[in-house]
C-alpha cells in the first residue's frame, strides 16, 4: 500500500497552509501585538513566529488568537506593573496591603495604559500614589 499523497491531497494541504499563513498575515493586530514582540523577545525573524504558530494552530484556533493576544498582553502587563511597583514585596511577602487592593491597583494601572491609552509612567505612578495611600492608612 502505498502511503504517499496523492497531488490532489499535496494541493489541498498546501492550500491549506496557505490559508493558516493569511489568516495571520491579514491579522494586523495580531502581528503588532502579538508576533512581532515575540520575535523582539527571541530575537528572531517575526515569520519565524508566524512558521510556529502556523505549526501548533488549526484554522479556527488562529481566530481565536486576537482574544488570546488581548489576553496576554493585560496578563503581561499586570505583571510587569506588578514588579514595577514592588507589590510582590508589599503584598504577598510582607502583607502590608492585601491582595485586594493589589489586584485593584494593578487593574487600575493596567486599565489606564490599554483602555484609556494612558502613559504607562503616568499610569504607573497614580498606582504608586494608591499604595502610599493604603500604606499611610
Amino acid at each position: 500500500m502505498d502511503c504517499e499523497l496523492s497531488k490532489y491531497e499535496k494541493e489541498k494541504y498546501k492550500d491549506h497552509i496557505s490559508q493558516k499563513y493569511n489568516i495571520i498575515k491579514d491579522n494586523r493586530y495580531l502581528v503588532e501585538e502579538a508576533i512581532i514582540p515575540i520575535a523582539n523577545a527571541l530575537k528572531i525573524d517575526y515569520n519565524e513566529v508566524i512558521d510556529i504558530f502556523v505549526k501548533k494552530y488549526d484554522e479556527a484556533g488562529l481566530y481565536e488568537l486576537h482574544a488570546y493576544g488581548e489576553q496576554a498582553r493585560m496578563g503581561c502587563l499586570g505583571r510587569k506593573v506588578e514588579i514595577d511597583l514592588g507589590l510582590c514585596w508589599i503584598c504577598d511577602f510582607f502583607g502590608l496591603i492585601t491582595e485586594k487592593d493589589s489586584d485593584l491597583i494593578k487593574k487600575v494601572v493596567v486599565e489606564n495604559v490599554i483602555m484609556h491609552k494612558k502613559p504607562y509612567n503616568e499610569s504607573l505612578e497614580k498606582g504608586r500614589k494608591m499604595i502610599l495611600e493604603l500604606l499611610k492608612k
